[in-house]
């Protein structure tokens, strides 16, 4: 939602395209926050009742935000939002990783292509509010239908437990541990490198169109949502990959074809109908990544909620990075930075993905057994 309110919130706070950047830094501490203290919830068996809280929160937050006219406190109600929004995502992962302990990649990116409808739906939403009550509030009326609907489903309904456990030696020691916190660790490096790419390219696209004067504000939320339309076709897609390659090669699939699309990004450059077009494949190519690489690290480490709020408060800190650092950019060289940045960006989580991957296979850590767990959750 920030991304395509930007220029609303930049104007409604009388500041300037650093100034505004300010709220990313803020949601995106929020997030790393969130992240973190959600998966200490979620390993007490509070996972339902958290995620409903964190859907009815985020709705006020939104209302609040609508009536925000200065930036200082702007920026604070959106560390509230990345508070609320870091436990929701950790809560989504987790839950669905433990809920199929075998199998999980299907079911995580179905989770994905959700979060992409919601990403798709919100700079409609976003555009249609401003236009017709200049604020952002009626956003939120929406959502507020799907939290009653989702809040009743995830209150009634008993939540999965963790469903790995670390393999011990005969005295009780922990004999794969410190190896683990290793892998976690430079998994960790690759979500934050991903959302840096994604979330830089994604809340800051919308003001590119703007400033290289390529139409409108109409136009300018015409190429973020084709963005986001790409990025749902990929996980769509993913689903029935999912079933048919291993995550390792899904991530290779996609990040070469990501690599292919920054390539020619980069080679456009401008406002033309190659923007859309090469727009809609940057959006689908990366769309695996995120549930790609769970399910890569849910096939050799043992997943606990703390576990999975390492990766998205490391994502956090790449949601936080990239976009600050994006509006800096835009200050001082101006929009036409964004395809090389965005090229750049795609090459480091190449970079880190081959480390991943060289970790895993060098340190060959055998995956834990699966436990007892509830009933899948659907």
């Amino acid at each position: 939602m920030a991304g395509p309110a930007l220029s609303h919130l930049r104007d409604r706070v009388g500041t300037d395209d650093g100034g505004i950047s300010l709220v990313f830094v803020g949601s995106s501490s929020g997030y790393m926050l969130g992240s973190f203290l959600g998966g200490r919830f979620l390993d007490r068996g509070l996972g339902h009742q958290v995620w409903a809280g964190c859907m009815a929160m985020s709705i006020v937050v939104i209302v609040v935000i609508s009536q925000m006219r200065d930036l200082a406190p702007l920026v604070a109600i959106f560390v509230v939002l990345g508070v609320v929004c870091g436990v929701g995502d950790v809560s989504g992962n987790t839950l669905v990783v433990w809920s199929r302990p075998e199998s999980p990649g299907a079911a995580l990116n179905a989770l994905h292509l959700f979060f992409a409808i919601g990403a798709l739906s919100a700079p409609l939403l976003t555009n249609r509010a401003i236009a017709w009550t200049d604020s952002l509030w009626p956003v939120a009326v929406p959502l507020a239908a799907l939290t009653v609907f989702c809040g009743y489903v995830l209150l009634t309904t008993p939540a999965p437990k963790k469903t790995r456990a670390a393999k011990h030696n005969q005295d009780g020691v922990a004999t794969t541990a410190a190896v683990r916190r290793g892998q976690l660790a430079i998994v960790a490096l690759f979500f934050f490198v991903y959302v840096a790419l994604e979330v830089g390219f994604a809340n800051w696209i919308h003001s590119y169109v703007e400033q290289i004067h390529y139409g409108g504000a109409n136009t300018a939320t015409g190429v973020t949502v084709i963005f986001w339309v790409g990025f749902s076709v990929g996980r769509v897609v993913s689903i029935w990959l999912a079933g048919r390659f291993t995550a390792g090669w899904m991530l290779v699939g996609s990040m070469s074809l990501a690599l292919l699309a920054s390539s020619v990004l980069v080679v456009v450059n401008g406002g033309n109908i190659a923007l859309w077009i090469v727009t809609f494949l940057f959006g689908a190519s990366i769309a695996p990544q995120f549930a790609s690489m769970i399910a890569y690290a849910e096939a050799h480490f043992a997943l606990s909620g703390a576990a999975t709020s390492a990766f998205v408060g490391a994502a956090g800190l790449g949601g936080l990075v990239m976009p600050w650092t994006l509006g800096q950019l835009f200050d001082a060289h101006g929009p036409g930075v964004l395809p090389p940045v965005t090229l750049v960006a795609c090459l480091v989580t190449i970079a880190v993905g081959l480390w991943v991957r060289h970790i895993v296979h060098v340190s060959e850590v055998q995956r834990p057994p699966a436990t007892s767990m509830n009933a899948p959750v659907t």
